[in-house]
């Protein structure tokens, strides 16, 4: 899978409904996993995530410290994922296009999640957040993996050039 497809997919995902994570470095040099709310910019030069700040504190902070962000993005009910690896991370103001490119991510999302049986009052809640406490993430991407469980699990899609 080359660099283009590798990102329309996980463009395609977070139209469609997706689970996404992202993690980063912590100052113990252990890994820090954190709830994204979506991508509303997936490109071979940069990738933009809306997080919300207040859950998400101490990942931001570990972030700006290192600069390097692990975004995995999975497909309900599928569990086809890919993970894309980055540097160069950047907090930006969330703004009024990305709140509603994620809003309107978040509600297929949710509609997802009732699909698979989770109940509306669960995946509304799970799928909320508070506007005014999004801000977003920048970061140049360097690697991406297919993170689908099964033997190809891992395996490297593409690595950017340095």
């Amino acid at each position: 899978m080359g660099l283009a497809v590798a990102f329309a997919q996980v463009s395609e995902f977070c139209r469609n409904g997706a689970n996404t994570i992202f993690g980063v470095v912590g100052l113990d040099r252990r890994p820090l996993a954190g709830i994204a709310l979506g991508c509303p910019l997936v490109g071979p030069d940069r990738v933009r995530v809306l997080l919300a700040r207040s859950p998400n504190a101490q990942l931001l902070l570990d972030l700006t410290r290192e600069g390097r962000i692990a975004l995995t993005v999975s497909e309900v009910p599928s569990h086809r994922s890919v993970q894309i690896k980055g540097d160069q991370a950047m907090l930006l103001a969330a703004r009024p296009d990305d709140i509603r490119t994620v809003l309107r991510d978040l509600r297929a999302f949710r509609d997802r999640l009732i699909d698979a049986d989770f109940g509306e009052g669960f995946s509304s809640s799970y799928c909320s957040f508070d506007t005014d406490d999004a801000v977003a993430v920048e970061f140049v991407p360097r690697e991406a993996f297919t993170q689908t469980p099964g033997p190809q699990a891992g395996e490297r899609l593409l690595r950017a050039a340095s």
